[in-house]
């Protein structure tokens, strides 16, 4: 869909609100709830973050950064946080705990995830299974492999674009 960078973390800091408000109210406890659903809808973007570092080192460029070309230099796509099997596995162990902060943390992580997620398969338009980490991890982190045809053909004319 191509909008802003704003807008898109917008999107995502709401989103992540609106996991906290669902679990506070299973639950009751708030604080935790927003915590939980701050960190899955939204802090889960600081893996981009450690990926434009493991690609650039410590030489920050801020407009590297903003544009994604730790994706276009490297040609892969890690995003490490980025999984559903993260959510499925939070979910799964809400069942484990009769702790009404551990569960509430738990279940608004897994939310946030969740949302964050669906919303970059839509705004992103990624494939669902493109944030699967088993999948990245079969396809050898190789955006070719893991994004859409006509997203690569973009990704390419980008790279041809860019001297780093």
């Amino acid at each position: 869909m191509g909008i802003s960078l704003s807008l898109h973390l917008l999107i995502h800091f709401f989103f992540g609100l609106l996991a906290g408000l669902i679990v506070w109210r299973i639950w009751k406890k708030p604080f935790w709830a927003f915590v939980g659903g701050f960190f899955g809808g939204f802090l889960i973007d600081l893996d981009h973050v450690i990926e434009y570092f493991s690609v650039f080192g410590w030489n920050w460029q801020w407009q590297y950064f903003r544009n994604g070309y730790q994706f276009l230099k490297s040609g892969e796509l890690h995003v490490l946080f980025h999984a559903w099997e993260y959510a499925i596995i939070l979910i799964l162990t809400v069942f484990l705990f009769k702790n009404k902060y551990a569960r509430t943390i738990l279940l608004s992580l897994a939310l946030g995830i969740f949302f964050h997620l669906g919303t970059d398969v839509i705004v992103d338009d990624m494939p669902i299974k493109a944030y699967s980490l088993n999948y990245r991890i079969a396809n050898n982190f190789e955006i070719a492999k893991i994004v859409k045809k006509a997203n690569y053909e973009k990704h390419k004319e980008r790279k041809l674009k860019i001297k780093f």
